[in-house]
């Protein structure tokens, strides 16, 4: 009997251009290179109806392809689709094709089915001839799709964890602000205490110079001076280490 292609036109592509001495090696390779076809036929041309729609393009991509004694190229067509220029109207596919003309004699109805048969065993000894390829081929699919999966994973869990050292960073940049207006609010305390404290001393020294108390002002401005420079120096490290920091976060953006 004839391949019924109902409900299978979008996975069936018709082939003109080959010789029929070369169907099967056409099958052949078809099978090998596009993937697994659930039937083939011939009528005024060569039908393949693959299991995949997927393989499909890969089908069409023999187009023009020379094949066999190399005397013409491969036209190669969607069965949803008009033929190609050069090639006889597409012919019509009915819904029920068992009941044209052609198989009114018993027959030929009978020639027609052993045909179709001969056409499924040999397809089926190509499936078992290949299946290993077929195999391999899916497997070695199967992997790369694995590994882009992984690959997807692993840059998700980059993003969150950068996503969460980022604001790790941010947090800590605030408290170094923070700390910075601290300090910078100690350091001019102690500068504006030290000015003051120098202030008072000249003029204590100024008013008491008959006296001879100039020397217990100098101990005093000296003590003065090593009470706050360490302070100052401490403070003044800590201002440089933020300012740093929000030098390095600045950088970072950019």
């Amino acid at each position: 009997m004839p391949l019924d292609l109902v409900g299978k036109l979008h996975r069936a592509v018709y082939v003109d251009g080959c010789a029929p001495s070369f169907y099967e090696d056409l099958v052949r390779l078809l099978v090998t290179k596009c993937g697994e076809i659930e039937a083939w036929d011939v009528t005024n041309r060569l039908i393949v109806v693959f299991k995949n729609i997927n393989s499909v393009s890969t089908a069409l991509s023999f187009n023009g392809t020379a094949f066999g004694d190399l005397g013409g190229s491969l036209k190669l067509w969607v069965a949803t689709q008009p033929p190609p220029a050069g090639v006889e109207q597409q012919m019509t596919i009915a819904a029920n094709p068992s009941g044209s003309s052609e198989l009114k004699d018993g027959k030929a109805a009978e020639e027609v089915r052993a045909a179709y048969e001969s056409r499924q065993r040999r397809l089926a000894a190509i499936r078992s001839e290949l299946a290993p390829e077929i195999e391999q081929a899916e497997s070695v699919e199967s992997v790369e799709m694995k590994q882009r999966e992984l690959c997807i994973r692993q840059l998700k869990a980059l993003c969150i964890l950068t996503s969460h050292a980022v604001a790790e960073m941010e947090k800590a940049l605030e408290e170094s602000k923070s700390h910075l207006q601290v300090q910078k609010r100690l350091l001019d305390n102690l500068r504006a205490k030290k000015q003051n404290s120098s202030s008072t001393s000249r003029i204590v020294s100024g008013g008491s110079s008959g006296d001879g108390g100039g020397g217990g002002d100098g101990s005093d401005k000296t003590g003065s001076g090593n009470f706050s420079d360490p302070v100052t120096r401490r403070v003044e490290e800590l201002v440089a280490n933020a300012e740093d920091i929000g030098k390095w976060r600045k950088r970072r953006r950019e």
